[in-house]
């Protein structure tokens, strides 16, 4: 039989009948550990080996900042972490992954070097950040660069593709055709390396202006949907932005229910996000009248300027 990338492949399935011990195992799942109890309770511990997750979401609205938070929740966990960027730099990304650590805005990263890698050298983990260029890159090319990573004895636990959308294919010039190839891909990716892959997904212009985001509104190709194993959406207005506040929708889950939305906390300049049942963010939302970690940021920044800090 062949396999998806050539050669041969002796393996003829999972035996039923005694393949009880090896279904039930809690460690086939726990790579893909979320930071958020609510969603691994929905993915009955995780995202499995072979699974593809998919965050969608309109321009800026913090899907990346997601796709970090999962990506350093993995690598507390004591995991190895593989994370492609096809939008933002290595450096940039890096600096995100610092500030979710640390906890300090990413914009002082900077500031503080000494708390940063004695944060990093606590960590139990392993993180690598690899940039491609946006619209060059495909799914062969990520699969060549997972060979060379085994190779050099670094065995990855979790990708991480932010995001898929921006990799090419050579399938078609239509780019919903390219996109269906694309996931299809990134789908048999996961399922022959037995990794769990969480990317992200642009939703369309109504999408994005809308306060709880459905599945019909994915940008070019509804297949991305149908081939992923688990999509929730990230729905942020401007006023959201401004408090720190948006609106998680699971979109798909092949692990249990779905069509469920929840109220989430944000905090964009560490990475911190929380996801709550709807109507009990009382506890982490901003007083009344308080000021949002937002508003404080700049209120701090506009003082600084001011006094010549």
């Amino acid at each position: 039989m062949l396999s998806l990338y050539g050669g041969t492949d002796s393996h003829l399935g999972h035996e039923y009948s005694d393949g009880l011990e090896h279904r039930i195992r809690e460690e086939a799942r726990n790579r893909g550990v979320t930071t958020w109890p609510l969603i691994n309770k929905l993915l009955c511990g995780g995202l499995g080996q072979g699974d593809l997750g998919m965050i969608a979401g309109g321009p800026g609205g913090g899907k990346s900042w997601a796709l970090v938070a999962l990506g350093a929740q993995a690598v507390k966990m004591g995991y190895t972490v593989v994370h492609y960027t096809l939008e933002l730099s290595e450096k940039y990304v890096g600096r995100r992954y610092d500030a979710c650590f640390t906890e300090i805005p990413v914009g002082e990263i900077t500031l503080h070097k000494d708390e940063v890698q004695k944060k990093i050298e606590e960590l139990r983990g392993g993180l690598y950040i690899r940039e491609y260029p946006a619209g060059q890159a495909t799914v062969n090319t990520i699969h060549a660069h997972l060979e060379k990573c085994m190779q050099q004895n670094i065995e990855p636990d979790l990708i991480i593709i932010d995001y898929a959308d921006l990799l090419t294919s050579k399938a078609s010039k239509e780019k919903r055709d390219k996109l269906d190839d694309i996931y299809t891909n990134l789908r048999g990716l996961a399922t022959e390396m037995k990794l769990p892959i969480w990317t992200a997904s642009q939703v369309n212009r109504s999408g994005a202006r809308e306060d709880i985001i459905q599945g019909d509104r994915m940008a070019e190709s509804y297949s991305k949907m149908m081939i992923t194993d688990f999509a929730m959406s990230l729905s942020r207005n401007a006023e959201d932005k401004e408090n720190g506040t948006g609106r998680w929708h699971v979109m798909k889950n092949r692990y249990g229910a779905d069509g469920i939305t929840y109220d989430s906390v944000m905090d964009t300049a560490i990475g911190k996000i929380a996801i709550n049942i709807r109507g009990n963010n009382r506890n982490d939302q901003t007083p009344q009248g308080g000021i949002s970690p937002a508003q404080r940021r700049r209120l701090r920044g506009e003082s600084e300027n001011f006094f010549g800090f």
